[in-house]
């Protein structure tokens, strides 16, 4: 009998200790949050693998109870019925705004670029415009290499858009160290080196002038660091955080400074704000709304601000735009719209609370994510000066809202969506399909899109096609694969250019359709829950002709030019080529770019980017291609466009690119190149 006890009290033991250790790793303390509690009880906080792993099999025993006791769970568990989505009517609008608009900014408040660029993007309403225009269409054939720079310490992909001030330029190295350089001549001045990580300035640096301490200081982010460096000299400022480092929540973009304060969106996902003299954490806000009267409902992950952020200094409002929530594909364990995921939010930071926000795509089953920083412009319409925030995104649409209300300011088109066929699966009624701004890329994937390359490429891709959903944002089946553009496709992480003054935007995109696939992780009877399938997000997912070549018509890359006024396609064109059909004789195809385009007053567009390693200057008029170069490795960031003794230069970082080498393996290669070009003297 004293065993008997002893051995339910031991099992009793066991079962309460492991109960504790999995209520400990599911809790996190953190008081500094203005809009939720101190502790918080969420498997997003869990850190021990063994107990995550646990924990995702206790997690199946609520839904399996539910499934077999509760009829609100049975429900959950249905397919979505067909016939009641075909009821509804086939598009809903959101009508644009057409009055009621505050005065918008003059022409000398929009930020200006000259000599200095000094916030990656070049500033903080992210226009990535120079104004200057010593180079310019009449003489941009003259350009020439001024200088290159290799870092010589690792060849990796760098996605930060370099920055200048009062002759000197600043940039991280794939080795994760920061270099600063003489702008005119690429020498080294001092190099920096990040003790540990990998993603130093992953996507930006920030330049700012201490008066108060009469420093320069370099401020830019290192995956959980914020790291405040002398400019001019490299050396960390002392009385920042603990040596110039400070603990964040992780961020890859790069910070904004508001009221003395730097703010940071972290993947959390949050808005961070700490004090810009020591590095003291003043207050975060988290950045989800859940709805907790849906079944099954959770905190889900993602939604994050990773593609960027901008800030209206004199007003103290943040600008973010946010990833998709996660798992993606497949959105079981979050039902909802999954606010504020896949949304452009403005912050006011003063007030501490959400100004207003606006969603592009609900409850994301595609990867549809705003992947670019937002841009503050101010465009003419309606017979007025309007402030606007724009946001392109992979869907290939523009999103132009009013800054202050965040109202769109085009008819926003929702046409009704597919309804889910896997159980459990809630998909919205509507999603987005514009028609102005015109659409820069493609989102619906159509058997008219298949390549005519060859009928043996032809036939090739139509037979994967047979065999797999595709069209208006499609929905997925188990065993069978879903044919979307957006993986890959729209705009990607370097966004957009706009010319504030012509009103004019200008973006780099791809057409490059992917397949994926879902499959079960067990059983309905048993309640059913799916897993995703990315089938390795390489090679293999891309619906590929025989040769490995995109199997849709071209253009598989684009550069193209909106007018933000009209939200009209001006031009566009092919942006890139293969080398081997270049060969064969087939015209400029374009190819997938992860370097992004910066535009000038000079009348031309900078980018670079694509498999054929070429930087090339577009006339800002037509598209027409006015000079290229060939870089020793693919462009990996968009160009900066400087000034030092009176002569303008164009820098680009040349590290070959980890997105594309992702798509390309095989055509890729990593390298540690930085390329500064300047006109040839006479």
């Amino acid at each position: 009998m004293k065993i008997f006890k002893f051995f339910i009290f031991s099992t009793l033991s066991i079962v309460l200790l492991i109960f504790l250790a999995v209520l400990y790793d599911l809790s996190y303390y953190d008081p500094s949050y203005v809009n939720r509690s101190a502790i918080t009880f969420n498997k997003n906080n869990l850190n021990s693998k063994k107990i995550k792993k646990l924990y995702t099999h206790i997690e199946k025993i609520p839904y399996f109870l539910g499934y077999q006791f509760l009829d609100s769970h049975k429900e959950f568990w249905k397919i979505e019925d067909e016939n009641t989505r075909d009821e509804l009517p086939e598009f809903q609008i959101i009508p644009a705004k057409t009055k009621n608009f505050v005065d918008g900014s003059k022409k000398d408040e929009i930020e200006r670029n000259y000599e200095n660029w000094t916030r990656s993007h070049g500033g903080y309403s992210n226009l990535r415009f120079s104004n200057l225009d010593l180079i310019n269409k009449s003489n941009v054939k003259n350009l020439e290499v001024a200088w290159v720079y290799k870092s010589n310490d690792v060849k990796k992909s760098i996605q930060a858009n370099p920055i200048i001030k009062d002759g000197l330029i600043y940039f991280p190295t794939p080795g994760n160290s920061i270099v600063c350089l003489d702008a005119a001549t690429g020498k080294e001045i001092w190099k920096y080196k990040v003790q540990r990580g990998f993603h130093a300035a992953k996507r930006g640096l920030l330049l700012w002038q201490d008066k108060k301490n009469n420093i320069l200081r370099l401020i830019f982010t290192n995956d959980d660091q914020l790291i405040s460096l002398n400019a001019k000299t490299g050396v960390p400022v002392e009385n920042f955080g603990k040596n110039g480092i400070v603990k964040i929540g992780s961020s890859p973009t790069t910070p904004v400074i508001v009221d003395e304060q730097i703010i940071i969106g972290s993947v959390i996902p949050a808005v961070e704000v700490y004090d810009v003299y020591n590095g003291k954490l003043q207050w975060k806000y988290y950045l989800r709304k859940l709805n907790k009267k849906l079944t099954n409902y959770r905190d889900f992950k993602g939604g994050s601000p990773w593609g960027g952020i901008a800030s209206d200094n004199k007003n103290g409002i943040l600008y973010l735009t946010t990833g998709n929530a996660a798992p993606y594909l497949v959105g079981i364990q979050r039902p909802g719209k999954n606010l504020y995921a896949d949304s452009v939010i403005a912050f006011d930071i003063r007030k501490k609370n959400i100004k207003w926000y606006f969603q592009e795509t609900c409850h994301d089953l595609w990867n549809n994510d705003i992947a670019g920083p937002p841009i503050l412009t101010t465009i003419n319409k309606h017979g007025k000066r309007i402030d606007v925030v724009v946001a392109v995104s992979k869907t290939g649409n523009t999103l132009i809202l009013d800054k202050n209300t965040g109202e769109p300011l085009f008819d926003f088109v929702k046409r009704k969506a597919p309804v889910s066929k896997l159980p459990g699966q809630r998909t919205c009624e509507y999603q987005p399909d514009l028609k102005l701004p015109e659409p820069f890329s493609r989102n619906e994937f159509k058997l008219e899109h298949i390549t005519n390359k060859s009928p043996e490429d032809r036939n090739y891709v139509l037979n994967q096609v047979k065999e797999s959903n595709y069209g208006f944002y499609p929905t997925y089946e188990t065993n069978k694969f879903t044919i979307s553009y957006n993986l890959w496709g729209g705009s990607q992480w370097p966004g957009a250019s706009i010319d504030p003054d012509e009103n004019v935007l200008y973006v780099t995109s791809h057409n490059l359709p992917t397949k994926f696939k879902v499959f079960k992780s067990f059983d309905i009877n048993k309640n059913l829950e799916f897993s995703t399938n990315f089938l390795s997000i390489g090679k293999n997912n891309k619906l590929d002709d025989i040769e490995g070549y995109p199997g849709v018509k071209p253009p598989w890359g684009s550069l193209t030019a909106i007018n933000l006024n009209s939200g009209k396609i001006l031009w566009q064109v092919p942006l890139g080529y293969f080398d081997k059909l270049k060969e064969k004789g087939f015209p400029d195809t374009g190819t997938a770019n992860f370097g992004g385009a910066t535009a000038s007053s000079g009348d031309l567009i900078f980018a670079s980017g694509t498999l054929d390693k070429l930087i090339r200057a577009f006339d800002a008029k037509t598209g027409a291609v006015l000079w290229s170069h060939k870089l020793p490795y693919i462009g990996s960031a968009p160009p900066s466009i400087y000034k030092v003794k009176n002569e303008q230069y164009v820098v680009v970082p040349a590290t070959g690119g980890w997105s594309l080498s992702k798509i390309y393996p095989e055509l890729v290669e990593q390298g540690d190149a930085f390329v500064a070009f300047k006109l040839k003297k006479n």
